[in-house]
């Protein structure tokens, strides 16, 4: 579990930059089951079991067991949230959920978010419109839009379908709302494709077939399994 913003996680906290690290090595050891005695993690961080011992009060805990309950807690979190991707078969995805978490989130508290894909994929754009909508997410349709004449304000994140996931198109609006500052969440049905190299957040959806094509002909369940993953992952966060 790699903490990317100490201070969501700890919003009470007046931690140091030396803080931070410390509280990294913690969840390592975490992670690894291995012995939190207070005595032993000051010896591997080259500091004295007071100075543990304040950090934690500085970490908005009482003391230090307070603050190891709370670190094992949320690494169970993010655990389970993984194992319960990963009973999902038609989904796969690299990520960290703590990195997933943060996108996702930043779409709800934002309340907007650019949604892309063309040919069949359109489909999934206009699902997910209408799906985020009655979430109470305002969702723009990139189709015939080009994001940088409509962006204002903090930068949107983008939600953007391609099966081959090399949809030229699509690789250079990935691109531009990067440029922008906006993150970008990728779902593709092509391991190693640009679309699963370049997204903020990328995930592999399962066609379940061998023999599909740009025309879609033959049997493929790309488009259904999306329309699954996109049911999970907006009952999760929205």
């Amino acid at each position: 579990m790699n903490i990317y913003h100490i201070s969501r996680l700890l919003p009470n906290s007046d931690l140091r930059q030396e803080d931070e690290e410390i509280i990294q090595n913690i969840v390592r050891k975490i992670e690894k089951n291995e012995d939190l005695d207070i005595r032993l993690i000051a010896t591997t961080n080259f500091t004295s079991p007071s100075s543990i011992s304040r950090l934690a009060k500085r970490a908005g805990f009482n003391n230090f067991k307070e603050m190891i309950f709370f670190l094992k807690q949320k690494f169970t979190e993010s655990q389970s949230g993984k194992r319960e991707l990963l009973a999902q078969p038609f989904i796969i995805t690299n990520h960290q959920w703590e990195e997933i978490d943060l996108v996702f989130e930043m779409i709800k508290r934002q309340k907007h978010v650019y949604l892309s894909g063309t040919g069949f994929c359109d489909f999934l754009v206009k699902y997910s419109y209408r799906k985020l909508m009655l979430k109470k997410i305002y969702a723009i349709d990139l189709t015939d839009l080009e994001i940088k004449l409509i962006a204002e304000g903090e930068p949107k994140n983008l939600m953007i379908f391609s099966q081959s996931g090399e949809n030229k198109n699509g690789i250079r609006k990935i691109r531009e709302c990067q440029s922008l500052g906006g993150k970008v969440i990728t779902f593709t049905a092509t391991a190693g494709s640009s679309f699963a190299r370049e997204g903020d957040v990328s995930f592999l959806i399962d066609p379940e077939s061998e023999g599909i094509n740009n025309e879609n002909s033959t049997l493929n369940f790309f488009f259904g399994n999306s329309i699954n993953a996109l049911e999970y992952l907006f009952n999760r966060y929205f």
